[in-house]
């Protein structure tokens, strides 16, 4: 993989810990290739990857992202119970990413983010309410793998 396409494969990483949830999963925008639409529902935003400055010894394609996980429900509680589990899933966790080396996913807890669900007025529920939604950042690193 090259190194301008990281990004990308964090959210992926991320996403193939998040599988065992019973929750459908969209990386970049909520598309029906997943089938008709499931709540809750998990949105993965993936981010480009920031890259050191300055390094003692040159680039080794060292990259950082701080993906957005969006939880959506048909109430606060499934919101988030649904962000809660996929915060739980990915605790301390290594992602697994062909040609890279990760360190442990950690929540990035002092970004703002909503105090509460909020409200989406501009989407409905299958049974005609705005659903609720609620996200949280976590931040992976990763390097070019020594084997990769």
């Amino acid at each position: 993989m090259a190194d301008t396409d990281v990004g990308w494969a964090h959210a992926e990483g991320l996403a193939a810990l998040l599988e065992p949830l019973p929750y459908q999963l969209h990386i970049g925008q909520v598309t029906e290739k997943n089938g008709p639409l499931e709540y809750p529902h998990l949105i993965l935003w993936p981010p480009p990857a920031t890259r050191p400055a300055v390094t003692l010894n040159g680039y080794g394609g060292e990259v950082t992202t701080v993906t957005q996980i969006t939880a959506v429900g048909q109430d606060p509680r499934e919101a988030i119970t649904a962000l809660d589990r996929a915060s739980a899933l990915l605790h301390r966790r290594r992602p697994t990413i062909p040609g890279r080396a990760c360190s442990v996913i950690t929540h990035n807890a002092e970004a703002a983010g909503p105090p509460q669900p909020q409200r989406d007025e501009q989407a409905r529920t299958p049974d005609g309410h705005a659903p609720f939604f609620t996200f949280a950042l976590f931040t992976l690193h990763s390097s070019r793998s020594p084997d990769g």
